[in-house]
């Protein structure tokens, strides 16, 4: 079962705008995910971000909204394309985090770091569940990876 957010994330990659996690470089042991509220144009206390793969720019806050912490499992799937992809499930205290995140920063980005890069940046459309999906352009090797390092922690 799908949940809007898994749809939206889905619809984005689709559109060309998720970007091969590849650089997120999965074969490290630990591996830190990041939910950050984001914005399209500088402001004071947001730090300019390329999005991995492309020259877009998105402006974020030093603080993460949401960390692998929130997270309370990963498994290695497939997109609605059929392409390799993270399920995640969070947290309760992560849903809440999300959940609220989503309601204040509705059609706005929303930039998703691996290890420290901006690997995608969807616009927030709906409420954020309890589950979301990660796509792009990687193999099922480093989706199992990243998989299994999110995990770890």
């Amino acid at each position: 079962m799908h949940s809007l957010f898994q749809r939206s994330l889905c619809a984005v990659a689709c559109l060309g705008l998720a970007v091969p996690l590849a650089a997120a470089r999965p074969d490290e042991k630990k591996v830190v995910v990041e939910f950050r509220r984001a914005e399209t144009k500088p402001a004071d206390g947001l730090a300019e971000a390329v999005i991995a793969g492309t020259t877009d720019k998105v402006y974020i806050p030093r603080k993460a909204d949401a960390t692998t912490a929130d997270i309370a499992e990963a498994k290695a799937a497939l997109d609605g394309g059929g392409n390799p992809a993270i399920d995640i499930t969070f947290t309760k205290a992560g849903a809440k985090r999300m959940a609220a995140l989503s309601e204040k920063h509705l059609d706005k980005p929303l930039a998703i770091l691996i290890n420290g890069k901006v690997v995608s940046a969807p616009i927030v459309r709906v409420k954020f569940s309890e589950k979301a999906q990660i796509t792009g352009s990687f193999t099922q090797e480093e989706v199992e990876k990243l998989v299994e390092a999110i995990n770890a922690k």
